[in-house]
């Protein structure tokens, strides 16, 4: 879900405050005591104290060889006056009266000689009221806590204690009224009501039909109904509807025979859901049940998956960026020499229809192939982006013509933009890629035939729904949506689409990575892409792109010029011999004096011999332990006036960064065109030109 306003809670872990020790917790100088500071905290430590922090049982954590305390909540009244005085201390300082009896105890546990520890009903002479020294009761249970870091692989101690001093008093005041079974019957009925009134988890007493006839109340405070809203009342006037066939078929069973464990969705009296574990028994004509709230549990195990799920997601990224990128580099080198050959053989064959045709051909080809590997660098997250501030709102209506021309005429097309619509850092050209492979899907899943509905807005993600969505940074973004009337589909294919390759089209229509590029480029642009879909009613997908507050860009109009060639020196380096003599052939077809290096030793030679070089086209990926912006950096040292353009089919890290392309750097990506090349020789000389002129000013 999208909300319009966000909160930032105290955290302990990753679980909001509920309780006071949470807080405590959270705000403790841990720095100063023998755990260390709580950032530093191992997982197994952070995991047991969250544990704790969300029981309803009495549990103290006592970690290391100092035994420092840690507690939870219903730990309190066993501490009574040295609550919060004891909260960091080790051990032998928090309950000195008894480190004699149980300092060995929690010794062995550590060292790994001993397995967990019960007792019941232990006493234990203490002093936790002023000087007051008092002989308490406990049922308890002292649990090795594992944790990777420690050197025995035993990080603490886990306590999980309950008083039973009241309890062993009341069983010795009935030794003493055991004279009569009145007088028993009593006591033990004060006690039955007793855990009945006190008891943190919801006790149920239900007829065979499912009807309420008795609850504690821990049902208000739980769920938030009173005794008097819930007896006399059906189950199923409680339950998740599509959980009451499975519930009314576990009360059925709990006639028969205990029932150990149940789950099922329990209305709270706000509206809101929670997940409820149950057990239950029969016993003459009702059935007794005990249940928990297991909702914050539920979370915990959903944001444990969605955080697996994103880190082999990520795996995965890695894996396939690596991949691509070591295939684009040689693949788009191939695709430069073809298609370079094909272009300058075409203007050798003008007039020849039949080798003119043969060679449109082969140029089509190539263009296939060079998308093909642009779509696997974008999933890859490997391609250079060029972002620029931009109203999404200006750019969606500027592609209202081409997205008419593309769809056609069957597919109705409406736009809808909010006002006040935020600015966006965005790379435009593939920013508009996208919405043409989003619009091209869409009308592929109409038939051809249906609306197409494009939305901005601007929105805010919170700290919710971040929570729901490991892959999301809370802020202010601005939503781009798109919205088809066409098939749907299952959730299941929806969880696919954004995958390599997976396509949902025939065989032959489509390569399957037109989803992929969107989902890479929205990635690598620090958005998020969510996809909802239904069989029957349509499909949307939503782009997230973060807020800029910067001013938009300028769009700058082309310039008529930029195609032309010179007759100024440009000297080529390229380790590739066969795309190193191409792009030589092309730059002095357009007129340029090209000379040609195999790597940036000789291209410094070159350089330092004196040559007057006024552009440096180097490809970014070379042999040698000089890299490309070494390269331009001592060449430019020499020959300040000299302009440089980098190439690539895959740039790497050298002049790309955070997954974008490196301020005042000029890239012609391969393979590419001569009327490309000729441009980007162009505005690589005039840039230089401008710089030169801008300091002259200065000056």
């Amino acid at each position: 879900m999208e909300y319009n306003t966000s909160h930032d809670p105290r955290r302990l872990g990753s679980r909001p405050p509920t309780n006071e020790m949470v807080g405590l917790i959270g705000s403790h100088d841990w720095s100063a005591t023998a755990v260390g500071a709580s950032e530093n905290w191992s997982p197994a430590l952070r995991l047991i104290v969250s544990i704790a922090c969300a029981s309803g049982f009495p549990m103290a954590v006592r970690w290391g060889p100092d035994f420092t305390l840690i507690y939870n909540d219903g730990y309190k009244p066993i501490l009574a006056d040295k609550h919060p005085w004891a909260l960091g201390r080790p051990f032998r300082e928090a309950w000195p009266e008894v480190q004699a009896e149980l300092l060995p105890l929690h010794e062995d546990i550590l060292c790994g000689k001993s397995a967990a520890v019960f007792s019941e009903d232990r006493p234990l002479t203490i002093q936790r009221r002023g000087q007051t020294w008092e002989t308490a009761h406990f049922t308890v249970c002292y649990s090795p806590i594992p944790d990777e870091t420690s050197p025995t692989g035993v990080g603490g101690v886990l306590v999980t204690a309950v008083e039973t001093t009241d309890r062993k008093r009341a069983e010795d005041a009935l030794r003493e009224l055991n004279r009569t079974l009145e007088a028993q019957v009593a006591a033990r009925a004060r006690e039955r009501d007793e855990i009945w009134r006190v008891s943190k988890d919801m006790l149920l007493v239900v007829d065979r039909q499912g009807i309420y006839r008795a609850v504690n109340p821990a049902w208000t405070r739980t769920l938030g109904y009173t005794a008097e809203e819930l007896i006399g009342n059906r189950f199923d006037a409680f339950i998740e509807p599509d959980d009451v066939g499975r519930t009314y078929a576990a009360i059925e069973r709990a006639g028969r025979e205990a029932l150990p464990g149940f789950e099922s969705r329990h209305r709270h009296k706000d509206g809101s859901w929670r997940h409820v574990s149950w057990t239950a028994a029969p016993s003459g004509e009702f059935i007794y049940c005990v249940a928990r709230d297991i909702t914050e549990e539920k979370l915990r195990e959903r944001a444990f998956a969605e955080t697996q799920a994103h880190l082999r997601q990520a795996q995965k990224m890695e894996a396939i960026g690596q991949l691509t990128g070591g295939v684009a580099h040689d693949f788009n080198n191939l695709l430069q020499v073809i298609s370079g050959n094909l272009q300058l053989l075409a203007k050798d064959i003008v007039g020849n229809e039949h080798a003119e045709r043969r060679v449109a051909s082969a140029r089509l080809a190539v263009n296939r192939g060079a998308k093909l590997a642009s779509q696997l660098l974008a999933f890859g997250r490997r391609q250079a982006l060029e972002p620029r501030v931009v109203n999404i709102g200006r750019l969606v209506a500027g592609m209202d013509e081409l997205l008419r021309r593309t769809l056609g005429e069957t597919i109705e097309i409406e736009t809808i933009g909010a006002g006040g619509l935020w600015n966006t850092l965005i790379d435009p050209a593939n920013l508009e890629n996208a919405i043409v492979n989003l619009a091209i899907n869409a009308r592929d899943a109409m038939n051809g035939a249906g609306k197409l509905t494009i939305e901005t807005g601007n929105v805010l993600l919170d700290d919710g729904y971040a929570k729901l969505h490991g892959d999301v940074t809370p802020g202010q973004y601005v939503l781009l949506a798109v919205t088809d009337t066409g098939c749907g589909m299952t959730s299941e294919v929806a969880a696919q689409v954004f995958e390599p390759f997976f396509s949902t089209k025939p065989e032959g229509h489509g390569t399957g990575l037109g989803l992929s590029m969107v989902y890479g480029f929205v990635k690598q642009s620090f958005g998020h892409i969510k996809i909802y879909s239904e069989i029957g009613h349509g499909t949307t997908v939503k782009l997230y792109l973060p807020r800029c507050t910067l001013k938009e860009d300028a769009v700058t109009a082309p310039d008529p010029e930029a195609s032309i060639g010179g007759t100024e020196t440009i000297l080529v380096v390229e380790d590739d011999d066969e795309v190193r003599a191409t792009a030589v052939e092309m730059l002095t077809d357009l007129g340029y004096r090209a000379l040609g290096a195999r790597d940036a030793t000789d291209a410094l030679k070159i350089v330092e011999n004196g040559h007057a070089i006024d552009l440096l086209f180097t490809d970014v990926v070379m042999p040698g332990e000089l890299r490309s912006p070494e390269l331009a950096r001592k060449a430019q040292e020499r020959l300040p006036d000299m302009a440089v353009l980098f190439t690539s089919g895959y740039t790497e890290n050298a002049i790309v960064h955070g997954g974008r392309l490196d301020a005042g750097v000029d890239l012609l990506p391969k393979p590419y065109t001569r009327d490309a090349l000729a441009r980007k020789v162009r505005q690589a000389l005039k840039r230089e030109i401008n710089r030169r002129n801008s300091a002259d000013q200065r000056r």
